[in-house]
């Protein structure tokens, strides 16, 4: 049975992807998990106070998994699983290319993110002059659909492997969604995947299960999905 559900935010639990509102159907998947036993480990490329107030406002149990895996928030201990910063030098040529900081650099302690402005050319050629930066320093950069991490050797499954050790669970007893390719490491952490039907295709080829719905919505079908399967274990 599965005893854990560990979710993307954006892009899963809001309306659609590229959209940042919250679905009231993913708060519906949220309390339905939550009640029939399992917990929801929201994890998120987002800054930790911001992950963690949406899972005191969703109500899940579970840890919490921020800066794309770097940090896990746990009763009140602040784990962290990303040992070293983004080098200055490497910020500053990213800010050169002309990427703007989001506006949750100040409260992120290893993953930074920034966004790239319209007319820069095609995302992906942008990506790929970011990664060469990069590669210098050893930092990962991972696109989350929203905007560009610097990530100094995290990784979503990282930060679940280790929320999943504190509630005393395996990845065979866990599931995810998600949509971004920042989720595909997750996603393969787990032993049932899905996602929204409006996820990245990297992620559709990826997973187990596509919901027929965008979204929140999405998530609702996928955490009725995981409940079915319990049902019959």
């Amino acid at each position: 049975m599965f005893k854990a559900l560990a979710t993307d935010v954006d892009g899963t639990l809001t309306l659609r992807r590229g959209d940042i509102r919250l679905s009231p159907y993913a708060l519906r998947g949220v309390r339905i998990a939550e009640a029939a036993g399992v917990k929801v480990i929201l994890v998120s490329g987002n800054s930790l106070p911001v992950t963690v107030g949406l899972s005191v406002y969703f109500g899940t149990s579970g840890p919490v998994v921020a800066e794309n895996g770097c940090l896990v928030f746990h009763g009140s201990a602040v784990i962290h699983i990303c040992k070293s910063r983004v080098p200055q030098e490497l910020v500053d040529n990213i800010r050169a290319m002309g990427l703007v900081d989001s506006w949750q650099n100040p409260y992120r302690v290893h993953d930074l993110a920034f966004y790239i402005p319209k007319g820069k050319g095609p995302v992906s050629d942008v990506i790929d002059r970011v990664k060469r930066a990069a590669s210098r320093f050893g930092v990962e950069v991972l696109w989350s659909g929203y905007a560009l991490h610097l990530n100094p050797g995290g990784g979503k499954a990282l930060g679940v492997a280790r929320a999943l050790e504190l509630i005393g669970a395996s990845s065979s007893e866990l599931a995810a969604i998600g949509d971004g390719e920042n989720d595909l490491d997750m996603l393969r952490l787990a032993a049932f995947s899905g996602a929204p039907s409006d996820a990245a295709e990297p992620v559709r080829r990826q997973v187990a299960y596509i919901a027929s719905n965008p979204g929140g919505l999405g998530f609702l079908e996928f955490v009725r999905e995981l409940l079915r399967r319990n049902a019959r274990a």
